[in-house]
């Protein structure tokens, strides 16, 4: 399975979210993670992380990524975690048409409706070359504890096509960034059990 974590905007989580699913279904099964990213951040955590539970990896050019993609999308046994740039780029592109699930984090920000549109633009100009209608899973990330009202971004959300609102939230959680920071997971900690049981329960939801 490939599952990658995408949207054109930076700074909505995309890294943090890969990272801890990531470690945490590397747990249970054969993981490795495609770093997209131009800052390499999880080449950087993985580093910092020094265990071999799961390969991260690089590419340089669109030739070698297609390659790899098109010899693994056939592969059941292993999970293929792409952490997109927050940009648009052809590499990008193809990350968001080789998946077989597509997550979007986002904040609950009415701004944030602003960046999902032109998200959306992306994916119909993919869908002109792809033929098919691409779905994303849109997960509310790092929300703030007291938020509850989710109506204007769930309203433009539940508007398109393109979009799957999901369920689950993931809220700040200082343990979230202090984990990722020493290399861990979220899940592999136990003081902010609110924390991992978002985690899990977004996991769950994403049925992987």
């Amino acid at each position: 399975m490939i599952l990658t974590v995408s949207h054109q905007k930076g700074g909505v989580g995309k890294s943090t979210i890969s990272w801890n699913l990531a470690v945490y279904l590397s747990k249970t099964k054969k993981v490795t993670v495609i770093d997209l990213d131009v800052q390499k951040t999880l080449t950087y955590l993985h580093n910092i992380r020094n265990k071999n539970d799961f390969n991260v990896i690089t590419f340089s050019d669109d030739k070698t990524f297609i390659d790899y993609i098109n010899n693994h999308e056939n592969i059941k046994d292993e999970i293929i975690i792409i952490d997109s740039g927050g940009f648009d780029s052809s590499m990008n592109r193809l990350a968001i048409m080789g998946a077989d699930k597509l997550v979007t984090p986002v904040s609950s920000k009415f701004i944030e409706i602003l960046g999902l549109q032109t998200y959306e633009n992306i994916l119909f100009e993919i869908e002109k070359t792809n033929g098919t209608i691409i779905q994303t899973n849109v997960i509310l990330n790092n929300i703030n504890p007291i938020v509850k009202d989710f109506k204007d971004i769930k309203n433009f959300i539940n508007q398109s096509k393109h979009f799957n609102i999901m369920k689950s939230v993931l809220r700040q959680r200082a343990d979230i960034s202090n984990s990722v920071a020493n290399g861990l997971g979220i899940t592999e900690i136990k003081s902010n059990e609110k924390a991992v049981k978002e985690f899990k329960d977004f996991v769950k939801e994403l049925n992987i």
